[in-house]
C-alpha cells in the first residue's frame, strides 16, 4: 500500500505533467489564432470564439473550423473538425484531420509550437483537403455539403 508521501509525489508528477502539456497547447493556440490573424495571405479565414478549449475559424463567413485537444485526461492529440450544421441547427463538427502535440512543444514531431510560420503552414496542410473539396465542387458545379460529407466519411 501507498504511502501518503508516494502519492503526494505521484500527485504532484501527474498535475505536473498535465499543467505542461496545458501549456504546450496554449502556445500552439497563440501561435497559429496569431499566424492567422496576421497572415498576409488571402486564405479567407476568420477567428471567432470557441466553445472552452478549441479554437474556431470561419471560412468564407460560412464554414466552421474547430481545433482542439482530444477529450481524454493528458491528451496529445490535436482534432481538427468542420461544423456540418447549417445554419440555426445544433454543431455538428465532423472530425477530418489530427496531429501530436509532444511535451517538447512540437506539433508531429517536427513543427516548433513557437515557430507562428512553420505553425500556419502546418494548418494549411491540415485544411487544404477542405479547401480542395469546396474548390473542385464549385468548378464541377456539385452542391458543396454533399461532397464535404463524402470527404470526411473517409477522413
Amino acid at each position: 500500500m501507498s504511502t501518503l508521501s508516494e502519492l503526494t509525489t505521484k500527485a504532484d508528477y501527474i498535475a505536473s505533467k498535465n499543467s505542461h502539456l496545458k501549456s504546450q497547447w496554449r502556445a500552439y493556440q497563440n501561435s497559429l489564432i496569431q499566424a492567422v490573424t496576421h497572415s498576409n495571405k488571402k486564405i479567407n479565414h476568420e477567428f471567432s470564439c470557441g466553445e472552452d478549449q478549441d479554437i474556431r475559424f470561419t471560412l468564407f463567413n460560412y464554414f466552421t473550423v474547430s481545433i482542439h485537444l482530444s477529450d481524454d485526461f493528458y491528451s496529445q492529440d490535436i482534432v481538427y473538425s468542420l461544423n456540418m450544421a447549417h445554419n440555426g441547427e445544433e454543431p455538428d463538427f465532423k472530425t477530418f484531420a489530427h496531429a501530436a502535440l509532444s511535451e517538447e512543444g512540437k506539433i508531429d514531431g517536427t513543427v516548433d509550437i513557437h515557430d507562428k510560420n512553420a505553425v500556419l503552414e502546418h494548418y494549411l496542410n491540415k485544411i487544404s483537403a477542405i479547401y480542395q473539396c469546396i474548390y473542385d465542387s464549385l468548378h464541377n458545379n456539385r452542391p458543396i455539403a454533399a461532397q464535404l460529407e463524402k470527404l470526411l466519411s473517409h477522413a
